[in-house]
């Protein structure tokens, strides 16, 4: 069950670092949409994938972060 859940995570790493590093203003910035798309299935399929109690961390460390990013908006606002 750990590989089923490993496996669209690291393509899911993979996609990121490709979408993020590619040129979008020429014709080698293709791959990057391609990478993107792919990316976004294979975090679907992730969660999908992986059991309750890490969807469940996953909506924790989201919150948390989320609360963290917006604190520090509104303090420099």
């Amino acid at each position: 069950m750990i590989v089923s859940c490993l496996i669209p995570l690291v393509l899911c790493l993979i996609a990121a670092i490709i979408t993020t590093g590619t040129d979008r203003r020429t014709l080698d910035g293709i791959p990057g949409p391609l990478a993107a798309i792919v990316g976004v299935g294979c975090l679907i399929w992730f969660v999908a994938a992986c059991p309750w109690p890490v969807k469940l961390a996953l909506v924790v460390v989201v919150l948390v972060l989320g609360k963290q990013f917006l604190q520090n908006i509104l303090k420099l606002g």
